[in-house]
């Protein structure tokens, strides 16, 4: 949306005309509003998110990651390797957030025109020094405040009968292209890239840069919503493809000094569900067909046809991870038009596979089907890195295997499974009853570290 900057009167009237409803909302009631209704949500998401990731299995992810993660080729590994959700931050503070917006942001003194608020300089250009007798000073940087105040951000807060909600204004036309709506039960956020074009070029200009050659389009939302106690729903959606191309002045959209990225409409691209009474938890992943460009000399492009998987966990039962899938071609990342990496996932099996985890006092058990086959290659001449000891080729399970925090070993339950490398005398084949250790190994040749795996006996 586009306001006069001219006359503040018509831009009141402006506002009032796209309300389409009562006045704006006092800055108490803003307040009120927040501390009621985000404070609900925040506090909602917090016990979810405590009560069911607690249920989460830890022994699978850090033996893979241990199997996986390591070895000589970083940029494969960096792919491949699985994370423990465990190792997340902890939760975020709700009423820590729920001040910071009412004592620094809607505040009486920062609301300039009936339901429009400037966001303070300090929550940027502040700075905390010490004096000689070690009192607390703090500053603003006079720089950092004439750019802050030339960007002229502001939220436009409007209330109806569904809750309210707060545009982000940017720059003297007022431009906003990023709206957020509140009620007791929701919060979301939604960017409208067609509207960022001039807010991009308002920030740029505040401070002192050219404005970049840009063309953006699409949509993208994202919503938390409470669903009941302690029970939360996050769903991200591309409600309009993804299209961005930002260069400097002068420099082509299409050509290799641009950044560039494109992603298919995909509603939604991610959902969440956190059930802590129930101790639940479901994870839809569907992003579609994306690409990006990364200019410079460390510049690449990413070709990634989808990321795709379904789970749904509950505590007391194995998970299962279904439908888990790269999309129906290879992945590449390129450089100067060469691929530098390439993965295939179970190209011979349908592009995709299942994953269960079972926990049991005894330990974790992983099994797959139809199987996990991983195909890398890597040309470290194209991505301009020195390949390590080995590069991992191939990442094959077709079975089951077992974890325990008794042992670092890694034993296959039925079937096989191997790491194949380059050099080949680096990789591994193991069969049922058989486990697999890693050791951690200096290698003097190439003044690095890499992982050494033995196949033998389970102790």
């Amino acid at each position: 949306m586009r306001k006069p900057t001219s006359l503040l009167t018509l831009s009141i009237l402006t506002l009032g005309i796209g309300a389409c409803s009562s006045d704006p909302p006092s800055p108490s009631s803003v307040r009120s509003k927040i501390t009621s209704d985000l404070g609900h949500v925040l506090t909602e998401t917090a016990a979810a998110t405590d009560g069911a990731t607690s249920m989460m299995p830890t022994g699978t992810f850090d033996l893979l990651e241990k199997f996986v993660g390591q070895g000589g080729s970083t940029a494969a590994a960096n792919l491949l390797a699985p994370s423990d959700p465990a190792d997340e931050e902890g939760v975020f503070d709700p009423d820590a957030i729920i001040e910071q917006l009412n004592t620094t942001i809607f505040t009486n003194e920062n609301e300039v025109a009936p339901g429009i608020y400037a966001v303070p300089a300090s929550l940027a250009c502040e700075s905390t020094d010490f004096d000689a007798n070690g009192n607390e000073i703090t500053t603003l940087d006079p720089d950092c405040v004439d750019s802050w105040n030339k960007l002229a951000l502001r939220i436009r807060v409007e209330d109806d009968s569904n809750g309210l909600t707060f545009a982000i204004q940017v720059g003297a036309g007022h431009d906003e292209p990023l709206e957020i709506a509140l009620t007791h039960t929701s919060v979301s956020l939604s960017v409208d890239l067609d509207e960022a074009e001039d807010a991009t070029k308002a920030i740029a200009q505040a401070f002192g840069e050219q404005a970049p050659n840009a063309e953006l389009s699409g949509k993208f939302t994202g919503t938390l919503t409470v669903l009941g106690a302690a029970n939360v729903g996050l769903q991200l959606d591309i409600d309009r493809a993804i299209d961005i191309a930002v260069a400097e002045q002068g420099q082509s959209l299409s050509g290799p000094e641009a950044f560039r990225l494109t992603s298919a409409q995909a509603v939604p691209v991610l959902a969440l569900l956190l059930n802590g009474v129930a101790q639940t938890a479901g994870l839809t992943v569907n992003l579609g067909e994306t690409a990006l460009h990364i200019p410079g000399e460390d510049g690449f492009d990413l070709d990634l046809p989808a990321v795709k998987l379904f789970t749904l966990a509950t505590a007391g039962q194995p998970i299962k991870i279904e439908g888990i899938s790269l999309g129906n071609r290879t992945t590449t990342v390129s450089k100067g038009g060469q691929v530098g990496l390439a993965i295939d996932l179970n190209p011979q099996d349908g592009r995709k596979f299942d994953a269960t985890i079972t926990s049991a006092a005894t330990g974790e058990t992983l099994s797959v089907s139809p199987k996990l086959d991983a195909r890398i290659m890597t040309n470290h001449t194209v991505l301009g890195d020195e390949m390590g000891v080995y590069d991992v080729t191939r990442v094959l399970l077709d079975g089951s295997l077992h974890s325990s925090d008794a042992s670092d070993q890694l034993k296959v339950l039925t079937g096989t499974f191997s790491i194949s490398t380059n050099p080949a005398q680096y990789g591994f084949s193991a069969t049922a009853g058989q486990c697999v250790a890693g050791e951690e190994t200096f290698d003097a040749t190439t003044d690095d570290f890499y992982t050494a795996w033995t196949v033998g006996v389970c102790n």
